[in-house]
Parts: C-alpha cells; sequence; structure tokens
C-alpha cells in the first residue's frame, strides 16, 4: 500500500486516510489506482494525468484536456473484489459476495417488480440467495450506468428474474422501449455476482484480471 498510495491525487489520499478499517482503505486505494491505470492506458496518458469531474446525476466523468469524448466508465466493489468497467458507451457495473440474504423475500417484497418476487418466493436456500443478488446487480449496474443512483426507485427497473436466462431489462418504469436500448451482461467471478450493463447492442467484454501485485 505504501507503493501504491503516492499515485493517488492528494484528495484521493485524504478519501483514503478517513478510512478507520484498514481493509476498507486498502479497497479503496487498490481500485483508484486500478482505475487511473485502466483509464490512463485507455487514453494514452500516464495515470497521474487522469483528472475526475462531477457528471450529470451525479456520475463520475474523465475531465482531461484535449480529449473531447473521454470513456466511460463505473466502479464497484464488495468484499475482497474491486471491478472497474471502462467502454465507448454508457456504461455500469455492480458486484456483489455471494453469501446468504436471510431477509431476500422480505427485501424483494420491498425493491423487486411482482415477477422478480415471484421468483424468489419460489426459491430457497442457496439458489434464493444467488437469484437475489443477481436481480439487485442487474438493476443497480443499470442505475449506475445512467448515473440515477436513487433516483428512480428499484422497483421501477424490471430485470430478467429466470436464474436460467440470461441476464436483461423488461420494462424502466413501465417503458419495454427504453429497456430494449440496454444490454446487460453477466461477468464470471469467484464466490461474487457481476453484472454491467450498457447502452446498445451486445459487445464483446473483455475481462482482465488483477491482484495488488500487477498494480505495483
Amino acid at each position: 500500500m505504501e507503493e501504491l498510495l503516492p499515485r493517488l491525487s492528494a484528495e484521493e489520499q485524504q478519501r483514503a486516510a478517513r478510512f478507520r478499517i484498514s481493509e476498507a482503505r486498502h479497497r479503496f486505494i487498490l481500485a483508484r489506482v486500478m482505475l487511473r491505470h485502466q483509464l490512463g492506458k485507455e487514453i494514452g496518458i500516464v495515470p497521474e494525468s487522469v483528472f475526475f469531474a462531477t457528471g450529470k446525476h451525479g456520475k463520475p466523468r474523465l475531465d482531461i484536456p484535449g480529449i473531447e469524448d473521454p470513456s466511460q466508465f463505473n466502479l464497484s466493489h464488495s468484499g475482497d473484489v474491486v471491478v472497474f468497467v471502462v467502454g465507448s458507451v454508457d456504461v455500469g457495473v455492480d458486484v456483489e459476495s455471494l453469501r446468504d440474504v436471510p431477509n431476500a423475500e422480505r427485501m424483494a417484497r420491498r425493491f423487486f417488480s411482482p415477477s422478480e418476487q415471484s421468483v424468489i418466493q419460489s426459491l430457497g436456500g442457496a439458489t434464493r440467495y444467488h437469484a437475489f443478488l443477481r436481480i439487485w446487480t442487474q438493476k443497480e449496474a443499470f442505475l449506475k450506468a445512467t448515473g440515477l443512483g436513487v433516483g428512480m426507485p428499484l422497483r421501477e427497473v424490471e430485470t430478467e428474474p429466470d436464474p436460467a436466462a440470461p441476464p436483461g431489462l423488461r420494462a424502466i418504469a413501465g417503458d419495454k422501449n427504453e429497456a430494449a436500448n440496454w444490454t446487460l451482461l453477466e461477468v464470471e467471478i469467484p464466490d461474487a455476482v457481476c453484472t454491467v450493463a450498457l447502452r446498445g447492442p451486445a459487445a464483446e467484454l473483455e475481462v482482465q484480471r488483477f491482484t495488488p501485485v500487477d498494480l505495483t
């Protein structure tokens, strides 16, 4: 961590220092270093020259002089996993550690559509937990891609709830045409559930894996 910390901006280093739990601080440092490393590589500049600003709906964006059409990106983390997605269109990603969700049915009644609730109620045990997290990451990936976040209730983002079917959006606030403008892709990560959302038709997703040593 001592090697990686100087690669962050002064503001990011201050944010890192505010974490009282070392694991959370390390995760933040690794996430920001990975973000700078990959965005710099994508654009062709050194990571230290990567600057950020706040875009529409508060979503972070690149702010680099001389680059008119910067890459779109998004970041998510859960447990020991940090996931970052970059593309030429609006993109979002959400990852959740695979775990028990004892209150899955209660949360589904609050945040899921009737069809999604039905699937959760029909399943049990680990299968229910996995299905719940899969639906959850589909919703969050879309909201993060748009930057809407808490601006749209999760219930209004209707997803494909069948665990055996490919991920997808069925309707956005009841609008099936808007849902058809988006593609959801599932990324296989050990002991985690991860969904990427992108505006437009299905695209090839290149997956790269890093450890802290790779980033040093």
